[in-house]
């Protein structure tokens, strides 16, 4: 048998080599073919995920309402009593806007506007709150403050009258606060007590404080001349002033012998030792005092810190006090749950607000 020729061989070789790379590039096509199966197969998993959400979510269009019909309920233990808590108003005294950063600015003509405002948002505030629970009882604290006095220079050159002018002037807002809630509420109980302001002695007395009181006297006197028959005084004859509001104890004071310097925590470390202490000797269930011009409400230690109406003052600058707009407090006493369930501020600043 004749040998292959060169030009055999070559042929031979082209036809092998054509083969491998004919079986490579089916390979790879296989490969991709396999790839794109496996993309299109997720791809037809995702579609069907995606069409299973969409057609939950479009079965949720189709669900009907459970109707909810609340019933009135019947209240017991004798609803709630709503406080109003009024002090700290340094009635007299001037706040000049440059003094305090224009943050502030205070006088005779402000004192009026802010408490024709304070009196406003009350009455909505209670006809709110009677949305929730029957209110017969309102207590009005006269908390002290209410006039600045002459117990330093600088109070005697910023106030805009005379210590018993303002006195005078406080008690006939005082007056106007009083009929005005005795006209909305069953029963109305003023609470006092006096302040560290409006005295006529330079330095604080402990056990004649209330003889050297201007507002001691004005309470003593408005209490002797009340006229309406829905409305009761308990003016205070001592520091603390406590009140019991059918089972539910009140202790009022003004503040000033809650010692704090500053710092962390603010008032709240001072104010709940103070409050244990007097615990000792009689239990209380709330607390409210005023003084430092702070509204706060600290529930776990029951007490309730009142605003004021003269607002931030350069005094508040220099001890470096945490700006807060004017208010007073309101704070609501459940009798059927038994505890302070709401205190909030009644904010009385319309006159610094943007038109």
């Amino acid at each position: 048998m004749a040998s292959k020729s060169i030009a055999d061989k070559l042929a031979e070789s082209i036809d092998h080599a054509a083969a491998a790379a004919a079986d490579a590039e089916l390979a790879r096509l296989r490969s991709e073919l396999a790839a794109v199966k496996g993309r299109y197969k997720a791809a037809l998993a995702q579609v069907d995920a995606e069409r299973e959400r969409a057609n939950a979510f479009a079965g949720l269009t189709d669900l009907g309402a459970i109707k909810q019909k609340p019933k009135p309920q019947k209240r017991r233990g004798g609803g709630a009593t709503v406080i109003l808590c009024l002090s700290d108003w340094h009635i007299e005294e001037r706040v000049d806007a440059e003094t305090v950063n224009g943050l502030n600015a205070f006088d005779l003509d402000v004192a009026d506007r802010r408490i024709a405002e304070l009196c406003e948002r009350f009455a909505t505030l209670l006809e709110h709150e009677r949305q929730l629970v029957p209110i017969s009882r309102v207590v009005i604290w006269l908390g002290g403050d209410l006039i600045s006095g002459h117990i330093h220079d600088d109070t005697a050159e910023m106030a805009q009258l005379a210590p018993l002018e303002a006195t005078r002037l406080a008690g006939k807002y005082a007056r106007g606060i009083i009929d005005m809630v005795a006209g909305m509420a069953a029963e109305v109980l003023v609470v006092t007590n006096s302040g560290n302001h409006g005295r006529t002695t330079d330095k604080l007395r402990v056990g004649t404080e209330l003889d050297h009181s201007f507002q001691q006297h004005l309470y003593l006197t408005m209490a002797a001349a009340e006229k309406c028959k829905n409305v009761q005084w308990q003016v205070g004859r001592g520091y603390l002033n406590v009140v019991d509001l059918g089972g539910f104890s009140v202790r009022f004071h003004h503040g000033h012998a809650i010692r704090y310097g500053g710092g962390v925590g603010g008032i709240t470390i001072p104010a709940n030792k103070a409050i244990a202490a007097w615990d000792k000797i009689s239990p209380a269930d709330l607390t409210v005092f005023g003084h430092y011009h702070q509204f706060s409400w600290l529930r776990a230690g029951r007490y309730v810190s009142n605003g004021s109406l003269i607002g931030h003052s350069a005094f508040a600058t220099r001890i470096k006090a945490t700006y807060e707009p004017p208010c007073q407090a309101m704070v609501v006493v459940d009798h059927g749950r038994r505890e302070c369930v709401k205190a909030y501020p009644v904010f009385c600043d319309r006159d610094l607000r943007p038109a």
